[in-house]
């Protein structure tokens, strides 16, 4: 069978689907994923494996579109010249290749002393990681968040964390950028798709989002409900307007999915560019315990 055809069967979608529906339907299987595993926990390896597979069909057909569209520009560039158009092509990348041949031949060199760097660095990192005492709680931080610097650097954020838990010995910090739902910018459907692969990849303990990636994700099975705690032990904490809700699409419940802790005085000492903090539990993490602690603490911090 052909690979393609195999991928959008993979997918549940004709060859004909467009962009927009393929995205659609992505999410949707992500959504119904995390909705299985959380109802058949014994399961959760199993249908993981599955979904990786979906995943790696939803890539595939993105490279293949990226091909087609390369193609089209060649065609665009070449077509002119109609019999000969392939000549004209392999002439153009002849010349190319000739005067850039040296400068190639420098880059590939780089290449090769940056790819023997990187393992070497991969090793150090590999054994550095396997001396650090286990990670206490991830936080995922999932919307319009950003470095003061506009840099990558996490770990200010992480050692601020620590500081305000000191009998944790470590966390793991992960910004993933969601962009406008609404947008209609080429670049912001590229990252809400880099962020839909990092969500299917990656599982923090701890969501901290803003309304926009909440709106995306909230009721998708990805965090729980947290009546349990907000009418328990977080009760004299909240009030309802700190408290966001969702409707479980599964059986058209509503639901407390995550709880507002932007007005928390621990929140200002977080060095990351923030708007909104709505902190939300994954579902199924096993340091469900510290995800609660955090939430609490920070509530208890409020102004």
């Amino acid at each position: 069978m052909d690979q393609l055809k195999e991928a959008y069967e993979r997918m549940g979608l004709p060859e004909d689907a467009t962009r927009e529906q393929l995205d659609d339907r992505y999410t949707l299987l992500m959504r119904q994923t995390r909705s299985q595993q959380r109802r058949e926990p014994d399961r959760a390896e199993e249908i993981e494996a599955r979904f990786a597979e979906i995943t790696k069909a939803y890539k595939f057909i993105l490279d293949e579109e990226n091909r087609k569209s390369l193609e089209e520009l060649n065609q665009k560039r070449y077509g002119k010249f109609k019999k000969l158009a392939g000549t004209a092509e392999k002439t153009d990348h002849f010349f190319r290749y000739y005067k850039f041949h040296l400068l190639g031949g420098i880059a590939i060199l780089g290449i090769l002393v940056y790819i023997a760097i990187s393992i070497f660095n991969h090793q150090a990192e590999k054994e550095r990681l396997a001396k650090l005492p286990p990670v206490d709680l991830s936080v995922m931080f999932l919307g319009t968040y950003f470095n003061p610097d506009g840099g990558t650097d996490v770990k200010p954020i992480e050692d601020a964390i620590l500081a305000q838990f000191p009998e944790w010995k470590r966390v793991t910090v992960n910004i993933n950028y969601v962009p406008a739902l609404d947008s209609n910018n080429p670049q912001d459907a590229a990252m809400l798709q880099k962020a839909m692969l990092v969500l299917a990849t990656e599982r923090p303990d701890l969501y901290i989002m803003d309304k926009n990636a909440f709106d995306w994700v909230g009721n998708q099975g990805m965090v729980r409900p947290l009546e349990t705690e907000v009418n328990g032990e977080l009760k004299a904490l909240v009030t309802p307007e700190m408290l966001l809700k969702g409707v479980d699409e599964e059986d058209g419940t509503e639901h407390v999915y995550a709880v507002d802790i932007m007005g928390s005085k621990l929140g200002e000492e977080i060095p990351i560019i923030k708007n909104e903090m709505y902190a939300g539990i994954r579902e199924g993490t096993e340091k469900d315990a510290n995800a609660k602690l955090f939430i609490q603490r920070y509530l208890e911090a409020s102004k």
